[in-house]
């Protein structure tokens, strides 16, 4: 009977343990996705050279992220701080700081 008690405290450490990890692997997973994004969005907006603030989402490929991106002068002229959010579930995001060149 002790030894019974002992097995089933040792598969519910277990158990608990790995739902655990596998919550952990699932943020790290959305913290990847989330930051590509980003990344793809960034080199987009340089292209494009915006000049506001904007917002949007990726689509029906990834519905659960969405993005925010603002344009903050700098003390020089010509160069522009754009930052990059990615947001996702309740409060999670992503940031991404660029600088662009203004010609």
């Amino acid at each position: 009977m002790i030894a019974l008690s002992i097995v089933a405290g040792v598969i519910i450490t277990v158990l608990v343990s790995l739902n655990y990890q596998l919550g952990i692997i699932n943020d790290n997973r959305d913290i990847v996705i989330a930051t590509i994004l980003g990344k793809k969005m960034v080199g987009k907006a340089e292209l494009l050279a915006p000049t506001e603030k904007k917002k949007g989402d990726f689509g029906s490929e990834f519905p659960q992220f969405s993005w925010e991106m603002n344009l903050e002068d700098t003390q020089f002229k010509t160069l522009k701080r754009m930052d990059m959010k990615v947001l996702w579930g309740k409060g999670r995001e992503v940031s991404i700081a660029s600088y662009i060149v203004k010609k």
